[in-house]
């Protein structure tokens, strides 16, 4: 009965007057509890991303390499020419069954080089008259065992 009592003859804004003097410290505890956590949302956030984007890149120059495969195959059958950057024709790996070239240097036809990437090459058949299946394996001149290989067709009219 007396708290009661009490309660009733204070002012109604003494309550409120102790609370503007500061943060009490379980609501400092909260609120750096509360940005500890945001930031370290925002830090993993970041750095996948930025990991995504360097996977990313690496696969576009990747597909790019492997372009300039094809295109240098595919010239070597349909002109019976040397495939660019080396002295090796592709359709030499036709006739003599040569098994496969290795280790060939990556240069496309308007001679800009690929340094860091080298590429087996090896006949796998033809697929119809004139249609002729190549395996490539592209390796990386740094780790080797992270190679990537495809199977490509190449007609010659």
């Amino acid at each position: 009965m007396n708290g009661k009592r009490l309660s009733r003859n204070l002012p109604k804004y003494a309550c409120f007057r102790i609370c503007k003097d500061g943060f009490t410290l379980i609501e400092a505890v909260v609120s750096i509890a509360i940005v500890a956590i945001l930031s370290v949302f925002i830090y993993s956030l970041f750095f996948s991303m930025s990991k995504i984007s360097k996977y990313s890149e690496e696969q576009l120059k990747r597909y790019a390499v492997i372009r300039v495969i094809k295109e240098n195959v595919a010239y070597s059958v349909r002109n019976d020419a040397e495939i660019t950057g080396t002295n090796k024709k592709a359709l030499n790996l036709n006739r003599a069954g040569a098994g496969k070239f290795e280790y060939l240097p990556v240069k496309d036809l308007a001679g800009n080089e690929y340094p860091e990437y080298v590429f087996d090459l090896e006949y796998m058949g033809t697929a119809g008259i004139n249609v002729y299946r190549y395996k490539v394996a592209l390796k990386p001149v740094i780790n080797e065992s992270d190679k990537f290989e495809f199977m490509f067709e190449v007609y010659r009219p």
